[in-house]
């Protein structure tokens, strides 16, 4: 779906940065984004040595689709200093 890493974050940042229109993250800024996909990547590798699972999660890497972005959402808001803008 994505060509590089770099156009996967700029699709993360689109829905998630303080100023988007979509579902904005007080604070959040694009090293945010690039660390939480490295948390991302390195439970999918954890997950490939344990039968595909990470904790209770199925991780599997889907090209940058939907899925993929939210988890990394997900993992952002694991941080508290993060909450939605209101």
């Amino acid at each position: 779906m994505f060509n590089s890493l770099e156009e996967f974050a700029d699709y993360v940042w689109s829905f998630y940065s303080p100023n988007s229109e979509l579902y904005p993250i007080k604070g959040l800024t694009v090293t945010d984004v690039f660390h939480a996909i490295e948390i991302y990547f390195e439970r999918i590798e954890e997950a490939e040595s344990n039968n595909g699972r990470w904790f209770n999660v199925t991780y599997q890497w889907g090209e940058g689709d939907t899925l993929d972005r939210e988890r990394v959402r997900d993992i952002i808001l694991e941080q508290p200093q993060f909450s939605w803008s209101s």
